[in-house]
């Protein structure tokens, strides 16, 4: 059998006793991972326990409770139990079978040469020097590129191993210290540094909050953060605002944190604090209006003094950094034609260089490219998708580490080593029923893994459950029938995100995959629909052959119908379009940015003022003209569009984060089970 394979997205290497997941590696003993390998090669079947016996123990006498024992340590691996079952099933007094996506892993190398063939006769003499003459300069040339390749990050060690989540890394100026967030509850997060020579841990901050933004004075003695008010209690703070702090290290480091107030309750956002050469501070001012560019705003600690800095940039900005080494801006913005923008400016507000960001293949039109200047100030990092890159200033990418590496967010360089630290994690959601006759107002799971499951949805005149999952390594469509769960397609890059809808009837389904609308049969055969437009999210399924989807056009989401039929698009002339439906009038139902919704009727676009600020999040809910969501509080609420009355339907559980579906008294909902953000360290191997 094979030594290296795949289950879903756990990697098994049978000759090193190990499973890898997240850059983790679980120890086993190489019986219980003889288990697995069987389980492995018949995937799906019921494999009896006497064959199992029969095949990893043979003749040895052993206990009467060594396969299940073996049993329990595969599950505890996969992060599984008897209970849920997720990975390894059991039947009962037949055997186990092992429930999931398994690929392996081809070792057998490629043949470079066939042997049969005899090479040709040269005369080694007179080619000599042709070669020499061919070689040499290739040589260099291969040298030179070596050289001038940054060297990829094959290495991930943990910097932090608490039971908390930690995020927003930081390092000081020499490098001794790492800063960084480490949460409290769901939202709100201490301030912690870590002494990098010897490990130990400090809290800095005197009472938790929710802050952003951590950015190191020139001579390591204060950091700049960005204070927003409390996010707990969001129902009873309609009005937020921001304040630019300053925090004494060493007297954060000692236990005695006194912040420093810059910049007073902001009622607009401010976000990317940047500690200038000259002790000013710099920052982002971002406006009220739906997607406005932010303005560059300095602040003059010593006279309290704010200077706003126009910005020679198109488009409009979303990232920015400061260079130490340079003295110098950068600045990512997204231009009209959705193309994405890095621009170098000075310190006075002069445009120095602007460069196009070559996206790659695999990456979509609407991914962000959020940067962090390299200590010397000549590229940068940006991450995509979970995954580290450099930039280059003519706006190259480059992945800055291994393949296998992902789930990896706000990089940053070290000052002086070749290394980068960063946020490393993900998050566990499942799918589930909620009986809104019962008392609890909780998720009961079905269909449980370790990997992101979401948007669960009832066929229409059938019996099938679709479903999002990650469990197969990206973004595909699931379905459950009865008792059996199955993958439904198996798109090369995954559909973007998790939304996806069945047809009125219930015969297929539709989905976004590479900005391309496209049509799932239940066998599993796909098809797409050309557009003039690249999709950006597709809306609920409600009116037969037509679909509603926005694209981002001049930095705004507008809203389109396409005819399935024809791939006929028609512009609503509706813009900042969060969501949308069909009603069964035909009119538009829809919601914009800042969360207010509205009926499109008669070319009007009428306000539903009984639904200000009731939706917390950006799921809400429409079936037979009935809309449901959750507030800040995870009330549930329906609205009927027809007679204008909003009730509260149920007080639902805190970790139910959206509902997708319902059937009589019966819903489906996307519930969070738990997640893990630590902090890592990216570094070279000694072999390269």
């Amino acid at each position: 059998m094979a030594q290296k394979f795949w289950v879903n997205n756990y990697f098994i290497d049978v000759s090193r006793n190990q499973i890898q997941h997240q850059q983790q590696a679980t120890q086993l003993p190489p019986k219980a991972l003889k288990v697995l390998e069987v389980l492995a090669s018949r995937a799906g079947d019921v494999v009896t326990h006497e064959e199992l016996m029969d095949i990893v123990w043979g003749k040895s006498i052993v206990g009467p409770n060594t396969l299940q024992r073996a049993i329990a340590q595969l599950r505890k691996a996969f992060g599984d139990d008897s209970k849920q079952q997720a990975f390894i099933k059991t039947h009962a007094k037949q055997g186990y079978s092992l429930d999931a996506h398994v690929r392996w892993e081809d070792n057998a190398p490629a043949q470079v040469q066939d042997q049969e063939q005899a090479p040709p006769k040269t005369n080694k003499g007179k080619r000599f020097g042709f070669y020499l003459l061919l070689f040499v300069p290739i040589f260099f040339a291969t040298v030179i590129a070596i050289k001038s390749t940054p060297t990829r990050f094959d290495r991930l060690t943990p910097i932090t191993a608490s039971d908390e989540q930690e995020f927003n890394a930081s390092y000081s100026p020499d490098g001794k210290y790492l800063v960084f967030n480490r949460f409290v509850g769901q939202c709100l997060s201490h301030l912690w540094a870590k002494d990098l020579s010897n490990n130990q841990e400090v809290r800095l901050s005197r009472a938790p909050g929710h802050y952003n933004g951590l950015s190191w004075s020139a001579d390591g003695s204060q950091i700049a953060l960005v204070l927003q008010s409390s996010c707990e209690s969001l129902s009873e703070q309609p009005q937020q605002c921001w304040q630019l702090q300053t925090l004494d290290f060493a007297s954060a480091w000692r236990g005695e944190p006194n912040n420093a107030l810059r910049y007073d309750c902001e009622q607009t956002e401010i976000s990317h604090p940047s500690w200038l050469n000259d002790g000013r501070i710099a920052l982002l001012r971002h406006s009220n209006g739906p997607n406005s560019t932010p303005n560059l705003i300095i602040h003059d600690a010593r006279t309290n003094d704010v200077v706003e800095l126009e910005l020679p940039i198109r488009g409009r900005l979303y990232s920015l950094d400061y260079s130490r080494a340079t003295n110098q801006f950068a600045t990512t913005s997204i231009a009209d034609d959705n193309q994405h923008l890095l621009s170098r400016i000075s310190i006075n507000g002069e445009l120095v260089s602007e460069a196009q960001i070559k996206r790659l293949p695999h990456h979509s039109v609407y991914d962000d490219f959020p940067i962090r200047f390299a200590p010397d100030g000549k590229r940068f990092l940006t991450e995509v998708a979970g995954q580290l890159y450099f930039l280059t200033k003519n706006g190259s990418l480059t992945l800055s580490h291994t393949d296998s590496f992902n789930g990896l967010s706000a990089p940053i360089f070290h000052p002086t080593d070749n290394k980068i630290a960063a946020t490393q994690g993900t998050k566990d959601f499942d799918i589930g029923y909620v009986n809104l006759s019962g008392t609890t107002g909780d998720a009961d799971v079905f269909a449980r893994s370790t990997e992101v499951d979401a948007n669960a949805q009832f066929q229409p005149n059938g019996t099938h459950i679709a479903f999002v999952s990650y469990r197969s390594g990206n973004s595909q469509l699931w379905l459950k029938d009865n008792n059996n769960v199955y993958q439904l397609t198996h798109f090369e890059n995954g559909m973007r995100g998790i939304l996806f809808s069945w047809s009125p009837q219930g015969n297929r389904l539709v989905t976004n995959v590479n900005h391309h609308i496209t049509l799932v049969e239940l066998d599993g055969s796909t098809s797409q629909i050309d557009t003039p437009v690249a999709v950006n999210i597709l809306m609920p399924w409600t009116k037969t052959n037509t679909l509603l989807v926005t694209a981002n056009i001049n930095g705004a989401d507008r809203l389109y119908k396409i005819d399935i039929t024809s791939g006929e698009t028609t512009d609503t002339g509706l813009s900042n379009v969060m969501w949308a439906a069909y009603t069964s009038s035909g009119n538009i139902l829809y919601s914009d940015n800042q969360k207010d919704f509205w009926l499109l009727k008669d070319s009007r676009s009428i306000p539903l003022n009984a639904l200000h600020n009731k939706l917390y999040g950006k799921r809400a809910l429409f079936k037979n003209d009935v809309l449901l969501g959750l507030d800040a509080d995870n009330q549930l609420w329906q609205y009927d569009i027809t007679t204008n009355i909003l009730t509260e339907v149920a007080q639902l559980n805190k970790d139910v984060i959206f509902v997708s579906d319902i059937r009589a008294d019966e819903m489906l909902a996307t519930k969070f089970i738990g997640g893990r953000r630590e902090l890592v360290e990216l570094t070279v191997s000694d072999s390269q």
